[in-house]
């Protein structure tokens, strides 16, 4: 049987057609395949083709078996014109096109459809790469210009179909959930994922998601409209690219209050964000009119979300969305910089994460409204150390608010249905600890925020307001040679070396704004640039160290106290961790002699109780910085007795 149903030699081409035969060769198109049945049956080899026939329509679902290999990917795609094989899946469950635990494929130019009604408790896919093998490594994934539309599946739920698995392409590592934190499990890995040029349309719930792919994770020039939830989501690389893509009227029917799929359902959807990142950058992405349902406390165009860790946003054009930026807690450092927002309402930047330990930054953006209020939302979500420590730092961004717009800085707290909104409280910190050197034209509902270097001025846009389709249509946000935001900007280190348009940012005193006014005769000293960037790049390694501290705190029965990192201390970083009890003798263990820099272990005497009443004092020092600070083992949450 197994003979029977495997494709011994490689490199071969096989031909698919509606009029084929499934007791021909499939190896030329006089003697092609005719139903997908004859292509799940067989296991394919490095360097094999399997083609369809353009313009045909078949009726099932695609479950492709086989391996390719390095220089050698298995290839499906299409013959015989320039339209695309359809692959209609109808009232089905799953996918279209489904490829699980195997490695190196490409799919290029293929159409997945269904036009079925939804049904409830039935999920439905595009075209869908998994992998649940534990421990094995799975490489290599391309998925190409094709086109994805009108297919229904269930909003909510949490079956392997349904809810964010509803999705147009998804590649996503598989992890049951009664394995997740169980100690010892290594899950399968996924790298080198390409999504690129594909076209979704009319589709529930997402777009796009690549859940767990780690290395070499790429989502670009993608086009969507008309869907349910979510855009793209991309969740678990390092140095991911999510670029060019087009979103349109993502999030139209997340957030109803009477969805069908019980209440286990998750209605708070984005446009395009990534979750447990880290330097992975979005850029040069278009997202217009994400809608907002009554239950969905999102709506925003981008989003870093939980464990995104130095990340940038740049180059993004976003316009009538309900949000330019959501901020999530337990992030850090990630960057948000030359991007223009349009008339985005509602929440335009919502900040839950703390100012001082997490460091999110927002300079020289443009946010410019004509209608309605746009606010600077201060989430309080109860992990921050009250108000004083919520938002990010805001410099050298254009504040413009016309006609009937306006902006506003606001407290809020509760439930999208019972959300409460204080614009009266202010924060008590030193002026410029949130807003420092912004230019603010137009009204403010409640004041301008306390920024010390404000410029409260017409910056002279060359026509904004004007931005149309495409990042091409957005030259109105120039500035215009008397410009007051000309050469008056603040420098920002490791900024990017470039603005919106292309143009240098290195001809000294930087602008306001997205756009960077060259060739204004004023000339950058770069030594000093240099030694900012370079203190800059010092100060985040001391305070990553410190967002770093504790993830757990226990004592083992041979009375070893351990502090275990989220991550590794890096090299550079030195310093002392001390115990110190109520009563008693402080023991200190220096950084320099670990043997492992992601867990520190202090030998003590102290019993559970006395442990209970003690501190953990650090000190960690990096070239000109140095921070200090305690650490009360009672209020760990993660204190565990083994």
């Amino acid at each position: 049987m197994l003979a029977a149903t495997t494709v011994a030699a490689q490199h071969k081409t096989y031909f698919v057609s509606a009029d084929g035969s499934d007791s021909a060769s499939g190896l030329s198109v006089a003697e092609a395949w005719k139903s997908l049945d004859k292509v799940n049956s067989m296991t394919f080899q490095p360097g094999d083709k399997i083609l369809l026939k353009s313009g045909d329509t078949w009726y099932g679902q695609l479950f492709l078996k086989g391996s390719g290999s390095e220089g050698s990917p298995i290839i499906l795609s299409s013959y015989g014109g320039d339209a695309r094989p359809v692959i209609n899946i109808g009232s089905a469950e799953g996918a279209g096109v489904r490829i699980h635990n195997e490695s190196w494929w490409e799919i290029s130019n293929i159409e997945v459809t269904s036009y079925a009604a939804p049904e409830l408790g039935i999920g439905r896919q595009g075209i869908v790469v998994t992998a649940s093998e534990p421990g094995k490594v799975f490489n290599h994934f391309v998925v190409r210009d094709c086109y994805i539309h009108d297919i229904w599946g269930q909003m909510g739920g949490n079956t392997e179909y349904t809810g964010y698995y509803s999705c147009g392409i998804l590649v996503r590592v598989m992890i049951p959930r009664e394995l997740r934190r169980t100690p010892g499990f290594t899950p399968a890995q996924m790298n080198d994922v390409l999504i690129e040029g594909n076209r979704i349309e009319r589709f529930d719930k997402c777009g796009i998601i690549s859940w767990g792919p780690r290395n070499n994770v790429v989502v670009r020039r993608n086009y969507m409209d008309n869907l349910g939830g979510d855009g793209i989501f991309v969740n678990g690389p390092y140095r991911g690219l999510i670029e060019f893509n087009e979103i349109r009227r993502s999030c139209m029917r997340s957030g109803y209050l009477d969805l069908p799929g019980g209440d286990d359902w998750w209605p708070h959807t984005a446009a395009c964000w990534i979750q447990n990142t880290e330097e992975t950058i979005m850029q040069f992405n278009e997202v217009y009119d994400t809608g907002r349902e009554p239950k969905n406390g999102d709506g925003f165009a981008y989003d870093f979300d939980f464990n995104c860790v130095r990340c940038v946003a740049q180059y993004n054009y976003s316009k009538n969305n309900h949000g330019f930026m959501l901020l999530m807690y337990d992030i850090f450092e990630n960057v948000s910089r030359y991007n223009i927002s349009e008339n985005d309402r509602t929440h335009l930047i919502q900040m839950q994460g703390s100012l001082s330990k997490d460091r999110n930054i927002f300079y020289n953006n443009v946010f410019y409204v004509d209608y309605g209020t746009s606010d600077l939302d201060f989430f309080i979500t109860g992990r921050q150390d009250g108000i004083n420590d919520i938002g990010a730092f805001f410099v050298n961004n254009i504040f413009y608010a016309t006609g009937q717009g306006r902006f506003r800085s606001v407290y809020t707290h509760g439930d999208p249905m019972v959300r409460t909104f204080d614009e009266v409280t202010k924060p008590t910190h030193p002026a410029g600890s949130l807003f420092l050197h912004n230019c603010y034209f137009g009204p403010w509902k409640n004041g301008l925020p306390d920024d010390p270097e404000a410029l409260v001025a017409d910056p002279q846009f060359l026509a904004p307001g004007t931005g149309g389709n495409g990042l091409c249509t957005l030259e109105g946000y120039t500035l215009k040679e008397t410009s007051p935001c000309i050469n008056t900007g603040k420098y920002v280190p490791l900024n990017g070396g470039r603005d919106f348009f292309g143009n240098p940012v290195e001809d000294g005193h930087p602008d306001f704004g997205a756009f960077e006014a060259v060739g204004t005769g004023v000339f950058s000293d770069s030594a000093s640039e240099a030694e900012q960037d370079r203190k800059a790049a010092a100060l985040s390694a001391i305070t990553w160290a410190k967002w770093n501290f504790p993830e757990a705190v226990y004592a083992d029965d041979s009375s070893v106290l351990t502090i275990r990192l989220k991550n590794p201390l890096e090299e550079g970083i030195s310093g002392t961790v001390s115990l110190v009890p109520a009563e008693g003798k402080t023991q200190t263990v220096s950084l320099d002699k670990l043997k492992d820099r992601g867990s520190i272990e202090i030998k003590t005497r102290l019993d559970k109780a006395e442990l209970l009443k003690s501190s953990v004092r650090l000190n960690l020092t990096n070239g000109d910085f140095t921070e200090e600070w305690e650490i009360s083992v009672k209020d760990i949450n993660d204190y565990r007795r083994r």
